[in-house]
């Protein structure tokens, strides 16, 4: 029995997203705690509820909870200064996730509250200090994106400078400090190494990520094509009443300086991410996830099985309590939230919902090769290059790992034909080579045209890596003329991968009865 047959009978690798009974039984778990576990503050009270909401339970009695616990805040009259930049973002956070229309006054009354606590240079932090905060920032920032996705159009002033603050705060190194200490424009200011940490890291990147997204520089053609501009016909059912606001005017915003933050704080994070931490780790596992789901959507390479958040699932179920929880800094009950909303993918469900999933990876476009990008009037654009067939080959070969990605995500032209030399040098990348370089011998393969890759294709469908296997699903598509092929949609199922493979196999013996294959 050769390799390949062996390959072929077995079935595919293991991975893990929020809809997999795996996951769906640990948020389960954590949510039958909350049941009988709320917290104190605002805030908390808020994240719970959102945990609830994301579960498709907006009637649940922490989510009533949370929403008298908002109401008797804002009839207090303080304009929010008795309770934290936590309590006040995450109050927004959750009134917009839940009923953004019925809870307009409460929305708008705590964006106010935002708005007159923000400091001057532009961050948010402890009342009594002057120094922003990055953690706290982070809280105003996805607050203002929650209500500027739902139709609220957040003060550009307080954009701009919360964006201003996040580039003038950050280590030469690419990371930033707990408390941010400003730069000079244009310059960098080392920060304090010793709260220089990957969480702190997720936290700022999440927010650099969202000031882009608030004022459309991550979106190509947005000055022309807002939301409002895209029919109702293609709006998703429900979503024709829920409708983002226009992008916020740039102004006087430092676009370049904003792109570079983007660039060297992805590299830092790249560099220094781990799964799991000493200090903080729901906290940091909710920030992880909104960084990854901002980043993913924006550069259009967001695999429904991204390894960062596997890692994350296995670490989740090593570490919950048997009644439930999960025990951090923050409280187990919100700690809990924090971990739940982390499985549920919840900034991801985000996105998808507000714009949809067509829009956001074929019309965002912010290739993952970030140094191929410049501005142009005002928009990033990607510089394209052909690669010709033996220098691909090289690049795979050495598993250039920019490169691969940026080709993976924004293809250049093929130039080149594929002879029998480098179509066997694609076939043993495509079994053995790291994953992006695989993505690409798979697709140079499929776009061949050559009946001989068959069985390479096929061997690529059991691929871990949904990218592979729809890469091969593509090129068998080509290869056999059959342009409808099997089906197999692009978030297939297990049965579903095993029955395709298996009349693929049948389709190839159809028409190689005599391949020395052993497909048993």
């Amino acid at each position: 029995m050769t390799l390949l047959a062996v390959v072929l009978s077995a079935a595919p690798a293991r991975a893990y997203t929020p809809e997999s009974p795996e996951v769906k039984a640990l948020i389960s778990k954590g949510l039958e705690y909350l049941d009988k576990n709320s917290d104190s503050r605002l805030g908390g009270k808020c994240v719970i509820a959102l945990a609830y909401v994301k579960s498709d339970q907006p009637d649940h009695p922490r989510v009533k909870e949370a929403v008298q616990a908002c109401r008797q805040s804002m009839q207090a009259g303080d304009q929010g200064n008795s309770i934290t930049i936590y309590s006040c973002g995450m109050a927004i956070i959750f009134l917009c996730e839940y009923d953004a229309r019925g809870q307009a006054d409460m929305i708008r009354h705590y964006l106010n509250a935002l708005a007159a606590r923000q400091k001057a240079h532009g961050a948010w932090g402890y009342t009594n200090e002057q120094i922003g905060d990055t953690s706290q920032t982070q809280y105003g920032a996805l607050a203002l994106w929650e209500a500027h996705r739902n139709g609220y159009r957040p003060d550009e002033d307080t954009a701009r400078r919360m964006a201003d603050w996040l580039i003038r705060t950050q280590d030469p190194e690419g990371g930033w400090a707990y408390k941010g200490e400003l730069a000079p424009l244009g310059e960098r200011e080392p920060q304090d190494k010793s709260e220089m940490t990957i969480s702190i890291g997720a936290a700022a990147m999440g927010s650099v990520l969202i000031a882009a997204d608030l004022f459309g520089l991550l979106e190509p053609g947005a000055e022309t094509n807002t939301a409002e501009d895209v029919p109702d016909a293609l709006r998703e059912a429900g979503e024709r009443e829920r409708r983002k606001a226009p992008p916020l005017s740039v102004g006087d915003l430092p676009r370049n300086e904003l792109f570079e933050t983007i660039r060297d704080g992805d590299a830092y994070m790249t560099k220094n991410y781990e799964v799991a931490i000493r200090r903080y780790q729901l906290y940091y596992m909710y920030s992880l996830e909104r960084y990854k789901s901002f980043f993913g959507q924006l550069t259009g390479d967001a695999p429904d099985e991204p390894e960062w958040y596997n890692k994350g699932y296995e670490w989740l179920k090593q570490n919950q309590a048997p009644e439930g929880s999960w025990k951090g800094q923050c409280g187990d009950s919100v700690d809990t939230a924090f971990a739940i909303l982390f499985l549920q993918r919840s900034t991801l469900k985000s996105i998808r919902r507000g714009l949809g999933v067509g829009t956001l990876v074929s019309g965002r476009g912010l290739p993952a090769r970030l140094d191929s990008i410049k501005l142009s009037r005002g928009q990033i654009v990607a510089q394209q290059a052909a690669t010709q067939v033996d220098d691909l080959i090289n690049m795979l070969s050495d598993e250039e790992g920019a490169a691969l990605d940026a080709m993976v995500n924004d293809p250049t032209a093929l130039v080149g034909e594929i002879n029998d030399q480098n179509g066997r040098r694609f076939e043993q990348i495509a079994r053995g080579g790291a994953p992006a370089a695989r993505v690409l011998a798979v697709r140079a393969l499929g776009r061949s045209g050559d009946l001989d890759y068959a069985p390479t294709l096929i061997f690529a469908l059991t691929d871990p890596d949904k990218r592979v296997v729809r890469e091969a699903r593509d090129g068998l598509r080509f290869v056999s003329r059959r342009f409808e092929g099997y089906g197999l949609p692009d978030n297939y199922n297990d049965q579903q991968l095993r029955d395709v493979i298996e009349r693929w196999k049948s389709w190839y013996l159809s028409v190689r009865p005599d391949a020395a294959i052993n497909l048993n």
